[in-house]
């Protein structure tokens, strides 16, 4: 009854509408390939129980942003540059304070986002801007923005087919992957650096508080469906793209928050494959 609702109430004819628009088009660019990078590398994110790290990573990257701002240089190339940064300090860092990784993360995730604020309260009219940040915002994206979000694309999805085997080994068995020659710690930081890139990619789309929407939900609706890692593979983008795309069309047509109607799209799939799962069981 609540599925047929939503479908009366949608106007297709508005929302093919907003095909047309230059801004809505880019929108959908960014948002599908966000969705597909994001979810795909949350398969790894989501054996490796590592949804923590996104999060930390995502909430840091606020201070690069407002670098970006105040300094005048692209906010995505400033929360890029904490982010990769971050990535490829963190084992160091773990190995040489002795703290847990949780620890750590939690260190870099208050602080930096401090930072972050603080810089961009210095700013006048800080707050749309903060929010933008903050929550996402997908119909703003401007054509530098999407060349970005491609490039990442470009970097990440090849990585992640050459090291799907690898990564999945070293997440399963560490010990058994270094007896076989797997450079696991080099591994790590490759990971860290790419998380931290995709991270990047995701914030203009759903923004710093909700990455982990598209980073866990879709991995963990996939490994809820999935008999396999192969299989996991395979699901995840196709449903953190699909949310991506629902969730965007939902937010034009109510005139809604993008990157919230992004996140509750990616949590309803989520709990129907609890359902599905436990009806098939």
């Amino acid at each position: 009854m609540l599925f047929r609702s939503i479908v009366t109430n949608l106007r297709f004819d508005r929302v093919t509408g907003a095909l047309a628009l230059p801004f809505f088009q880019r929108a959908l660019a960014a948002g599908l390939i966000v969705g597909v990078i994001a979810s795909l590398f949350g398969v790894f994110v989501v054996l490796r129980r590592s949804s923590f790290f996104g999060d930390a990573i995502a909430h840091a990257s606020l201070a690069g942003v407002a670098l970006g701002i105040v300094t005048g240089i692209p906010p995505l190339l400033g929360a890029g540059t904490v982010a990769v940064g971050i990535g490829l300090v963190l084992n160091r860092f773990e190995k040489k304070t002795l703290l847990s990784i949780d620890t750590i993360l939690g260190f870099f995730l208050a602080v930096f986002m401090a930072i972050g604020v603080l810089v961009l309260s210095l700013r006048p009219g800080y707050q749309p801007e903060l929010l933008s940040y903050l929550f996402g915002s997908i119909l703003s994206v401007s054509a530098t923005s999407l060349l970005a979000i491609g490039g990442i694309a470009l970097l990440v999805v090849p990585a992640v087919l050459l090291l799907r085997r690898s990564l999945t080994f070293a997440t399963f068995d560490p010990d058994g992957a270094r007896v076989s020659g797997i450079p696991v710690d080099r591994l790590l930081d490759v990971y860290n650096v790419l998380l931290a890139l995709v991270v990047i990619a995701s914030i203009k789309v759903v923004g710093v508080i909700l990455v982990n929407a598209l980073l866990v939900l879709p991995a963990a609706t996939a490994k809820r469906l999935s008999k396999s890692a192969r299989e996991m593979f395979l699901y995840a983008p196709v449903i953190g793209a699909s949310s991506v795309v629902a969730g965007l069309f939902l937010s034009f047509r109510w005139n809604a928050p993008s990157g919230p109607a992004i996140a509750i799209v990616s949590g309803v799939v989520f709990l129907s494959s609890m359902v599905i799962r436990r009806g098939g069981s």
